[in-house]
């Protein structure tokens, strides 16, 4: 019962602090290298899981850094100190965040076991994830009066995770689609595919943003160990987080400007619910951009969408294709090649096909 209150008064205070940080402020991402300092986190052969971690959370922050100016990007540690589990997600929620990685290495006793995943907060009834948690979480046991800390919670405990039972988060469907992106990158990087996975972590249960802890790899088998420890390895695991990062941002600004006006026309085009809607079709590209680009020259509803290797970038949605061909013609100087095409139920369709619905 004493869990059960900590867990509801803990999310009480989180909706609450939601719900006071509405301003309009920059895409947040916290970069959350796990471990460091006097604590190693796993261990293998050679290397230390608190080195490999920090690696790649600063190439991931570097692609970011580079690429996004928008983004405002903080992260929990970047250096080798130690940072408590508790503090990370006070760094998190007091930066506002709107993604929270946390970046690990796992490890085993079979060294047999290889192969990345990415883990939501959840109570899995498999074991095997139980078990993974309580590795992870048992960095409290370092912190000087963890029970006082963490009112009591024991990481090694079966009945303290009984509060995770009760679970209904709010960010879930964010995190899991996030999850889903980074390990699709793992998988096209032929990394062994372990799939995204729910644990209890109370790093992801503190945070309230969408939040996932991604696990490398096994530091505990030698191959996998000289890979994480490469320069080629960390730079492509960074990529795969980046690339993941970028697609997640566009998609959550998307779904943002679907509720505003078109900010460029100063118009708000009304779109009935199943009926056709006409876009401008800017370029295409091979590499996915990040919406703010420069290329776009401060057009703003920018949309895109996927045709075979290509990402398909357009400006706007409008009721009618009158109203499109005439912003067509408005942006003209800037993009000369444009055109207008049109869509359903996030489907393109033929001018024609659109021109015969009612």
């Amino acid at each position: 019962m004493y869990f059960r209150l900590l867990f509801l008064a803990i999310i009480l205070a989180l909706s609450v602090n939601q719900s006071l940080s509405g301003a309009e402020k920059p895409f947040t991402v916290v970069i959350d290298p796990g471990h460091g300092g006097r604590d190693p986190g796993a261990v293998g052969a050679t290397a230390y899981e608190k080195n490999i971690v920090l690696s790649v959370a600063l190439k991931l922050g570097k692609l970011i850094e580079a690429n996004n100016k928008d983004v405002n990007l903080v992260y929990t540690r970047n250096t080798d100190v130690f940072v408590k589990l508790e503090d990370r997600a006070v760094i998190a929620n007091k930066a506002k965040a709107d993604l929270f990685i946390s970046i690990h290495t796992d490890g085993v006793n079979n060294k047999k076991v290889t192969g990345a995943s990415v883990f939501t907060l959840g109570q899995d009834k498999l074991k095997e994830n139980i078990e993974v948690a309580k590795r992870e979480n048992s960095v409290i046991l370092l912190e000087e009066n963890y029970e006082q800390r963490y009112e009591g919670f024991n990481p090694s405990s079966a009945e303290s995770y009984i509060m995770f039972e009760f679970l209904q988060d709010a960010h879930l469907d964010q995190s899991i689609a996030f999850a889903s992106l980074v390990q699709n990158g793992f998988v096209h990087k032929k990394r062994a595919d372990r799939g995204v996975r729910q644990a209890p972590y109370w790093v992801l249960f503190r945070t309230s943003m969408p939040s996932v802890l991604v696990e490398l790899g096994f530091i505990t088998n030698p191959d996998e160990e000289r890979y994480l420890k490469s320069e080629k390895g960390q730079n492509e695991l960074a990529h795969c987080i980046y690339d993941a990062v970028v697609k997640f941002k566009n998609d959550y600004e998307r779904k943002s400007m679907a509720k505003a006006a078109d900010q460029n026309t100063g118009n708000s085009p009304v779109l009935a619910q199943g009926a056709p809607v006409y876009k401008i079709q800017l370029f295409a590209t091979r590499k996915l951009m990040d919406k703010n680009d420069k290329e776009f020259r401060g057009l703003k509803n920018i949309d895109y969408y996927q045709e075979k290797r290509l990402y398909k970038y357009t400006y706007g949605a409008f009721p009618t294709e009158k109203e499109a061909a005439a912003e067509r013609k408005k942006i003209a100087g800037l993009f000369p090649d444009a055109f207008v095409i049109a869509f359903k139920d996030d489907s393109r369709i033929s001018l024609e096909e659109a021109r015969s619905k009612p």
